[in-house]
């Protein structure tokens, strides 16, 4: 049984399910990335680039570092979610020593883009043994390596067995309902928005929403500008009669999250067609796909019109996920056991 010492990218508390899972299979300690919440003053210091160097950020850095290095020869293997936090300095002390640790890292966003990486991530590159990334073009083009990674590979998202599971409820606040839970992106506001001026009504949870989004939004378009978390997440996937799945245009997404949590949770999915959605869910028997507005809206009005549809479809999704196991307890060992070519 391998030590581990899994790094979030987050505050203390704040959900991982990858190293929740490594908690779960492998004992793993865990690190938050942030121990101290960081302020307003530090998206100043982000903007200047000094983010590194002053303010809670750094401070951050410098604590979780130190953090590490304390445990050093506890753990065989060092896993780091992202990596924006964890120094180059850090690593390469770490493998000089005699009993040096093996370095994964692994994100599931895409930290070839400025807004998803760090000078800290982009110095420490060359030292991580492996990284994984969910976004398959920083495999196929390069990007990963261009960066200074010597062995990156693709590993898709997954779902919490815990969190993302059936809570069937006839009496659900979201039965019924056709809805999106995610964050603002003007793409996704004008399919849904074209949807409701098409009669549809649609329900959106999520940060990110904007007040010039909320006053363009046509009156079927009914943006509830919060998130929602735990139950009341699998509540809405569990029980709406249509979850949609778009994927962020910002991030190059060609799968997310949801496309895995919405099937794990008994949810029917309309998602956008991808090649890597087609890879994990057959289409029109395991999820349903579009390309276009028009395309969604006519998905959207034939399986209104066919709820034994709905349900078949959902449970062959539900079962998908179950039979290939794309949970993250199956994600966490394969990256630990070196499964993923």
């Amino acid at each position: 049984m391998p030590r581990i010492l899994a790094v979030t990218a987050g505050s203390s508390g704040k959900h991982s399910p990858v190293t929740s899972a490594l908690r779960e299979l492998y004992g793993a300690e865990i690190l938050p990335g942030k121990a101290c919440s960081e302020s307003g003053a530090d998206r100043i210091w982000r903007k200047l680039g000094l983010a590194e160097r002053i303010g809670t950020h750094a401070t951050n850095i410098r604590m979780l570092n130190r953090a590490i290095l304390d445990r050093a020869g506890t753990f065989d293997i060092l896993f780091v979610v992202k990596g924006n936090f964890v120094t180059a300095d850090t690593l390469r002390r770490l493998k000089a020593r005699g009993d040096a640790p093996r370095i994964i890292g692994w994100s599931c966003d895409d930290v070839y883009l400025p807004h998803n990486s760090s000078v800290v991530l982009r110095e420490a590159a060359p030292s991580y043994d492996i990284f994984y990334t969910a976004k398959s073009l920083n495999i196929s083009q390069g990007e990963l390596a261009k960066m200074g990674f010597r062995d990156a590979r693709f590993l898709h998202q997954g779902f919490d067995c815990e969190m993302h599971r059936p809570l069937p409820d006839p009496d659900s606040r979201f039965a019924g309902l056709i809805t999106f839970v995610g964050f603002g992106e003007e793409d996704r506001f004008n399919k849904m928005n074209y949807l409701a001026r098409n009669g549809i009504e649609v329900h959106v949870w999520g940060n990110g929403w904007t007040r010039a989004m909320r006053a363009r939004a046509d009156q079927r378009l009914h943006i509830h500008a919060r998130p929602l978390f735990g139950d009341d997440y699998a509540d809405a996937l569990s029980n709406s009669a249509i979850n949609l799945c778009f994927l962020r245009k910002l991030n190059r997404d060609l799968h997310t999250s949801r496309s895995f949590e919405i099937p794990a949770c008994g949810g029917f999915m309309v998602a956008e067609r991808t090649d890597e959605h087609r890879a994990y869910f057959e289409e029109d028997a395991e999820a349903v796909y579009f390309d276009d507005t028009r395309e969604l809206l006519d998905k959207v009005q034939y399986y209104l019109r066919h709820p034994e549809q709905r349900v078949s479809i959902a449970a062959a999704g539900r079962q998908r996920c179950l039979d290939s196991d794309y949970s993250y307890h199956r994600l966490a060992r394969d990256m630990i056991e070196g499964r993923v070519s």
